[in-house]
This record gives C-alpha cells, structure tokens and sequence, in this order.
C-alpha cells in the first residue's frame, strides 16, 4: 500500500511540472482537474494506511 501513495505521490509531482510547462489554459484546467482526482485518490490510499497501522 505504502508503495502505491509513493507512486501516487510522484505522479502528481510530475504532472504539477508539466502542466506549469504547458501554455494553452484550458490544458492547465484539465491538468489541474487531474492532478485534483489524484490527489483525492492519494489522500485515500493514505487513510487506508493510516487505519491499517490502527489496526
């Protein structure tokens, strides 16, 4: 699990830096809306984490 929020993690480091490389705003909205989607599923994976250490 752990590994999974690190990839996820570094996903959305990679798309931060692309989408500030990109030009055309709507692109960046998509890629805002994206990396948005992620970062939910990331603060997911981190309270299964979380719970599990509860456990």
């Amino acid at each position: 699990m752990f590994k999974n929020a690190e990839k996820i993690s570094k996903a959305i480091d990679i798309l931060i830096k692309v989408t500030d490389d990109l030009e055309k705003e709507e692109r960046k909205d998509q890629m805002v809306n994206v990396i948005h989607d992620l970062s939910v599923a990331h603060q997911a994976v981190l309270g299964d984490l979380r719970k599990k250490d509860e456990i």
